[in-house]
């Protein structure tokens, strides 16, 4: 079921409310946020921007090019998205949405997307497939090639031919969100 931007605002607004009523004054549902002793909750006549926003900041995540390594993790897209992977072994797996920088409330509201590949040889070959929640529905490959930042991190560029099939990120960094 599909609902109107301020109809859709109202349900996480209520959403939102009964999570505060349930955790109390003193504590928070968001990790390392802080609590406010009388918290404000969105109605639907409440501009988005009021919500709260959160952002994705740089984290270094270290690969000699040799070792294993574990990939998962949140991380922040040039297509203003976030990732978040998770390997198993050599599988990579990811869940990705729009609006990294905007209110919560609006992420994945552009795409939503996840993904199936393989690191070998330190390149995650793989698929991503759009699903409902986004107004982008495609799917198509991506490949990743892990690359040493300057600052002795990594990161993941696409090296695929960028073909037209909606994906529009091109670099992943890894990153703490916040």
């Amino acid at each position: 079921m599909r609902h109107h931007p301020a109809a859709r605002l109202a349900l996480v607004a209520t959403f939102c409310a009964a999570v505060l009523a349930a955790c109390g004054s003193g504590s928070s549902p968001v990790p390392g946020a802080t609590a406010k002793t009388t918290p404000v909750v969105p109605t639907a006549t409440a501009s988005v921007a009021a919500v709260a926003k959160y952002t994705c900041t740089a984290r270094a995540l270290a690969w000699d090019g040799k070792s294993s390594i574990d990939l998962t993790g949140t991380w922040n897209g040039d297509d203003d998205g976030v990732y978040y992977l998770r390997q198993l072994g050599d599988e990579v797996w990811w869940l990705g949405m729009s609006g990294i920088g905007g209110p919560l409330v609006a992420r994945g509201t552009d795409w939503t997307n996840v993904y199936h590949g393989t690191l070998a040889n330190g390149t995650v070959t793989g698929t991503y497939a759009d699903v409902p929640g986004g107004k982008i529905q495609d799917n198509g490959p991506v490949v990743l090639k892990l690359t040493s930042t300057s600052g002795g991190g990594i990161s993941l560029v696409r090296t695929d031919p960028l073909l037209p099939t909606g994906f529009g990120g091109t670099l992943l960094t890894p990153c703490t969100l916040g």
